[in-house]
Order: structure tokens, then sequence, then C-alpha cells
């Protein structure tokens, strides 16, 4: 698929539901100890039944990966559950001249949940 984009490209930030302490958003700037850390505590100190971690993209696989050092580090006392969806992303193209209209583009991307159970 190849589109004549002229102008600049502008990512929106995905649209996400509220979130709790128990959701977890994995980005290309997470430091998978710290969050292993903080799955830890959620489920062992604060007790609670259930923790999610949400990758998209390229954050799929070390999110999977912090996933299992986590359960590791829980001495595999939790059990994983991993789902995958498509979500719809909304770009914007600022054109270089001022005579074109901005446009949107939209694309679609994997992303993954991760629940510790």
């Amino acid at each position: 698929l190849t589109l004549d984009l002229v102008g600049t490209l502008h990512k929106r930030i995905p649209q996400r539901a509220a979130t709790t302490p128990t959701d977890i958003y994995f980005s290309t700037k997470s430091k998978s100890k710290v969050l292993v850390q903080r799955i830890k505590r959620l489920m062992v100190d604060e007790k609670h039944a259930r923790v999610t971690l949400h990758g998209m993209g390229a954050v799929i696989l070390p999110a999977i990966n912090t996933a299992q050092a986590a359960k590791e580090a829980m001495h595999h006392h939790v059990d994983l559950k991993f789902t995958t969806s498509t979500v719809h992303l909304i770009d914007d193209i600022e054109p270089d001249d001022m005579v074109t209209h901005p446009r949107k583009t939209k694309t679609m991307t994997q992303c993954s949940f991760l629940f510790f159970l």
C-alpha cells in the first residue's frame, strides 16, 4: 500500500479507555525491570486479583517478555492470559503549502493485552 502524502505527518496519541491502577501501558521507553517490580507489588503487596499489561505494535514482544519475567519473579504463582485485537489509529497530515487543506489518514495496528490472574 503506497500513499501519496504531501506534507508533514503528525501521529495522534492512541485513544484508550479510562485506566485503573492495575492497567499498565508498555511503551518504547518502558523499563522492563521496573514494570516487573510494579506488577509484583500490585499482585503480592497490594493483593490485586488482576493486572493488565497493554502493548501496541512494536512493543508487543517486549511486553510479552516482561509479563513472563514478572510471572517468574512471582515464582509462577500467577497465570497469564494473552489476547490480541486490532485498533484503528488516526494520523493528521499538515500540508507543506498554505493552499491544501489538512487531511487525516486511518491505519490499523495490532495491540495485545496480557492479564495476570
